[in-house]
């Protein structure tokens, strides 16, 4: 005859299916097996120098800056005479500004011609100078003798012969240039037109630069005249003090004349301002 089992053993033996249950349902999931690693041997990587595309592989690359250490703007004068002076300094395919004379019998061809070509185009408006014999004047020029009324009319119409200028620089005038009663007076009417003067620096006496200053005009000043002497060797010799002064201060403006010889020069001559560091402008690039 079997024993009955203790009320211990009956408690336990209810108990076992609560206790598997309990068991399977707090036991974690099993991890899943991560993958071994791929040798490096067996990577894809980029061959040498070449960078995979990113995510905005269409956007184009910044623009390469041109850093330079200065500038140099060019004026060339006395335009208004030779078309063929025109011609060749547009040619030349450089950001050259010619200064262009009134009443000329080929003024307004020379602007035509300076327009499509791409040159920057001022009026080079011809002031008396000291000494002058009036009968070497060039038509248009401004005298000391003149009444305010009289030079304002003048100028007025030597802008209207070139038309489209961005500006004026003095032929000649070392007389006018020192006159502190006629300067404002044109430079007043450019002010109205909104352009810009550079003083020519015919006279070591001139005021022109700093009454256009004082007037809030627009300007600068030359710093070199190319062709004083009018062989190639001198001429080159100038163009390189252009660079050397535009590199040293930040920038430099020199003026040449519509003659062969410096034609020739800058022609042959030019390229010298990349060995300079220096790059070229058109002058209303260096007013103040």
């Amino acid at each position: 005859m079997r024993r009955p089992l203790s009320p211990v053993l009956l408690l336990l033996v209810s108990l076992m299916p609560l206790l598997i249950a309990l068991f399977f349902f707090m036991k974690p999931p099993a991890r899943k097996a991560e993958p071994a690693p791929i040798p490096i041997a067996a990577q894809r990587l980029p061959p040498p120098g070449i960078i995979p595309p990113s995510e905005n592989q269409d956007a184009p690359p910044p623009a390469a800056k041109d850093v330079r250490a200065g500038r140099a703007a060019l004026i060339i004068d006395d335009l208004g005479y030779s078309l063929d002076a025109v011609r060749t300094l547009c040619a030349l395919k450089r950001p050259i500004t010619v200064s262009i004379l009134p009443f000329a019998p080929p003024t307004s061809e020379s602007v035509r011609l300076a327009r499509e070509g791409g040159l920057e185009i001022m009026l080079h408006l011809p002031l008396e100078a000291l000494h002058q014999k009036s009968e070497r004047a060039s038509e248009g020029t401004i005298y000391t003798r003149m009444t305010a009324a009289e030079i304002r009319k003048t100028v007025l119409a030597s802008l209207a012969e070139v038309p489209g200028c961005r500006g004026v620089n003095n032929h000649t005038g070392s007389m006018i240039t020192e006159d502190v009663r006629i300067m404002p007076v044109i430079l007043a009417v450019l002010k109205e037109k909104k352009l810009f003067f550079i003083d020519s620096r015919t006279t070591p006496n001139t005021i022109a630069f700093d009454t256009a200053q004082s007037m809030g005009v627009p300007t600068a000043a030359r710093r070199i005249f190319l062709d004083d002497a009018s062989d190639e060797t001198s001429i080159k010799a100038r163009i390189e003090d252009l660079f050397r002064l535009a590199r040293d201060n930040g920038r430099a403006i020199g003026i040449g004349h519509a003659r062969k010889e410096t034609l020739l020069a800058l022609e042959k001559h030019l390229s010298l301002a990349d060995a300079y560091n220096v790059k070229l402008v058109f002058v209303s690039a260096l007013v103040e």
